[in-house]
């Protein structure tokens, strides 16, 4: 979303990019004992990236030692500079001639592949501080590595920690630090999908899908050229997530598939569940309960029988509540959401999570006329979702709904005219549709028939953009036979 996948976010294998060191003009002989033993790599690659740290143009770095055209041609991989070429290069950037060449210790590449992998699982099982501190070891790590697809990779997976986590600030800097430093990132296929799924994970993490289905769409067009496997099954996984968020679950269930597919053959068993109560959740919107359960009951059993997170079951808990909440099983509903709040500590779960059960209970219990339960459940919802606009917006419905309910009309009207000016702004075109249904028809009812006719126009348009699903009841209830 990952970007932050539901219940995984990230997972990415180390590629070494092998870069050859020979010019144009000679073929690389083979590989010698040394060579083997230490990997070279990328020497135009950390020139480039060394100048721009030290914020010099290439006239200034070719000056008094090259031409700039041939400095050009060095930094794009196309010429071998000579040692009377490279020593002076490397005095002038503050390097050894060892780091410029990108000589890597093959035990500290498989060091920086160990932590990366650490830090996406501590991610998954939302352990901050084990996170942070093998980021903090990595970094200290990357200082020995000149290998700049290893070194990228760090930069992307310090981002996806600090989007994971909803710190804007740090990711903001990092990620323009990141596009500073690097360039040509179009050139490596993994590496250039990788850095469009971040892209859209931060659109994704605030609620904006649209725009993050644009860059998960633009990622897709380069996975045939993308040599992981996994990476794949990543982009495949988040186009499945955001197709059901947008209402489309038909698309959520084939791309989350493919993604099963991918992750079994890996032997990924942590994400397969992870996937699979998104494939549940996308059989639920389309009404296939019996499907759904069936999902969400094999990651309960699997959980059993491996040493999964209990913040995997938690969630779990939860999407077996929806499931039941849409089967109108209401004792059943309450049960399970209770127990996705139970099963884990409150400070395993980010607040945005806690908030979507309790978003949940409360609309449960306006199912079973508990406003009561109903209020108590929205006030905690809308508190823990500061930030997340939409899941916040949706939950001032439900206090409408509550409000309507106690003839209070005033606060009824303006929680709804409050949501659909946010849903406007996100652009969830469901959403509108449906709170401008019921706001149109409520004017209509009270004799304000202008102000009813322009949002039933606004539903309808929006009503028109939709793939038929189901969400919040258009039709209220209330305590009074009239609003009076």
């Amino acid at each position: 979303m990952e970007g932050r996948k539901q219940g995984g976010i990230g997972f990415f294998e180390i590629i070494c990019l092998l870069t050859s060191f020979a010019g144009p003009s000679a073929p690389r002989p083979p590989a010698t004992a040394m060579e083997r033993g230490n990997l070279t790599i990328g020497l135009g690659h950390n020139i480039r990236r060394r100048r721009k740290e030290l914020k010099l143009t290439q006239a200034e770095l070719a000056d008094g030692i090259i031409s700039v055209p041939y400095l050009s041609l060095i930094e794009n991989e196309k010429a071998r500079p000579k040692p009377d070429i490279l020593n002076p290069l490397a005095k002038k950037l503050g390097l050894s001639v060892q780091d410029l060449m990108g000589v890597t210790d093959e035990d500290t590449l498989r060091k920086a592949e160990s932590l990366i992998d650490k830090i996406r699982s501590s991610l998954v099982f939302e352990s901050y501080d084990r996170a942070k501190t093998c980021l903090k070891e990595l970094r200290e790590l990357s200082a020995r590595i000149a290998d700049p697809g290893v070194l990228m990779k760090t930069d992307l997976i310090e981002i996806n920690f600090f989007i994971h986590f909803f710190e804007e600030e740090a990711y903001r800097n990092q990620l323009k630090a990141f596009e500073t430093r690097w360039d040509n990132l179009e050139s490596n296929p993994n590496i250039w999908v990788w850095y469009l799924r971040i892209k859209g994970n931060i659109h994704f993490m605030k609620d904006q899908f649209d725009r993050a289905l644009l860059y998960y769409k633009e990622a897709e067009k380069v996975l045939p050229q993308v040599t992981e496997e996994l990476e794949k099954a990543y982009i495949y996984g988040n186009l499945g997530k955001t197709h059901l968020l947008l209402s489309d679950p038909s698309l959520g269930i084939l791309y989350t598939e493919k993604s099963i597919e991918i992750m079994l053959r890996k032997d990924r068993w942590l994400e397969m569940c992870t996937l699979l109560n998104i494939l549940g959740a996308c059989y639920t919107h389309k009404g296939d309960y019996r499907k759904a359960i069936l999902c969400f009951e094999r990651v309960l059993r699997m959980s059993e029988q491996f040493t999964f997170s209990k913040v995997l079951v938690s969630r779990t808990f939860h999407e077996l509540g929806v499931c039941h909440l849409k089967l109108n099983d209401f004792g059943q509903a309450i049960d399970y959401l209770h127990r996705s709040l139970e099963v884990v500590n409150p400070d395993q779960l980010p607040n945005w999570e806690r908030g979507c059960v309790h978003q949940v209970l409360c609309h449960t219990y306006l199912k079973t006329r508990d406003m009561d339960r109903a209020l108590h459940h929205v006030r905690e919802a809308i508190q823990l979702l500061e930030g997340r606009e939409r899941l916040r917006s949706e939950c001032l419905i439900f206090l409408g709904q509550i409000h309507y309910h106690h003839g209070r009309y005033m606060d009824f009207t303006r929680c709804y005219r409050e949501a659909i000016h946010s849903f406007l702004q996100l652009g969830t075109a469901e959403k509108v549709a449906h709170a401008s249904h019921t706001l149109g028809k409520y004017y209509i009812d009270i004799g304000k028939t202008e102000e009813g006719v322009r949002f039933l126009l606004q539903a309808a348009e929006h009503y028109n953009q939709l793939v038929p699903c189901f969400d919040f009841d258009v039709e209220l209830t209330s305590a009074n036979p009239s609003p009076g």
